[in-house]
């Protein structure tokens, strides 16, 4: 796999908001990828590895993922799978819809609050265990089969069942998201979008502090409690998540990116970067790029 990273055009329109199909490949294909269209991927047979924003994991039969607007991914089969074998398939049911699927309704109804929070979380996607999503694999694997307002429908059903589904799990690390608007309260938002545009900066916490009218200790206190972070962690998770993005989608070195990332020194990003995602930058950058 190259670090070009391709935006997919898919063939939905108001007259064709739902794309449900069985799929049987030889092998995944699809390269590094991205599209405004929600997609739920269930794989039936085979196993490799899935990439989806800063993660690397392996994907197995009985895997069901759900993947947000414009969120990257490519799914690797393994290389068995590429040796020519008529026995091995790669097997299952893609599903994409519309950013904007039963927007009105989502939005405004209550009955539909807990699905328009889940599709609204789905930026880092979503992963949902074997054999615990079983009821929601029945309900994937019927889609392709129907048309119309059934269709509709079940999708609807469907995404009930994905978003009340206790065991599911977020794919991509907290650090690769940008999005703040879980954050409540007018300071926090304002001390938040700060950060989103300087975290690459020297940024001292008295400096912060004395920024937003507060002291050091008070500071600290109140970005904990709003974010469950402490500042310098706050601050990492930002750079590592940038640094994360450069790794993927450029060909700067380990020292370019340290420096565009804030770090003074390659060593102190290395050692950071590690802790944050259990690889060095190199191993990392070697997950993603062929």
């Amino acid at each position: 796999m190259d670090n070009i990273i391709m935006h997919e055009q898919l063939t939905i329109n108001e007259q064709n908001p739902i794309i449900a199909r069985f799929y049987d490949y030889d092998h995944f294909s699809y390269p590094w990828h991205f599209h405004s269209e929600f997609e739920i991927i269930y794989v039936k047979e085979s196993h490799g590895e899935r990439f989806v924003a800063d993660s690397v994991e392996r994907f197995n039969p009985g895997d069901v993922i759900l993947l947000g607007s414009n969120l990257h991914h490519y799914m690797r089969s393994h290389e068995i799978y590429y040796k020519g074998d008529p026995g091995l398939r790669v097997k299952g049911v893609v599903i994409q819809f519309a950013h904007d699927y039963m927007a009105h309704a989502i939005n405004k109804y209550a009955d539909f609050t807990h699905i328009k929070s889940f599709l609204n979380n789905a930026k880092r996607g979503y992963y949902f265990p074997c054999p615990q999503n079983s009821e929601i694999i029945q309900s994937i694997e019927a889609l392709p089969l129907q048309s119309g307002i059934r269709r509709i429908i079940n999708l609807l059903l469907l995404l009930d069942k994905m978003a009340a589904f206790k065991d599911k799990r977020f794919i991509g690390s907290p650090h690769f998201s940008e999005n703040t608007s879980e954050y409540a309260g007018n300071r926090i938002e304002k001390i938040l979008s700060y950060l989103n545009y300087h975290y690459t900066e020297n940024l001292s916490l008295n400096d912060m502090s004395s920024k937003f009218s507060m002291n050091a200790s008070a500071f600290c206190r109140y970005f904990k409690q709003n974010t469950g972070k402490s500042y310098i962690d706050y601050i990492q998770d930002l750079r590592i998540g940038y640094a994360c993005k450069l790794l993927i989608g450029t060909s700067y070195d380990i020292s370019q990116i340290s420096v565009e990332c804030g770090y003074n020194t390659t060593c102190h990003f290395n050692k950071i970067f590690k802790r944050k995602t259990a690889l060095t930058p190199s191993e990392y950058r070697g997950k993603f790029v062929r």
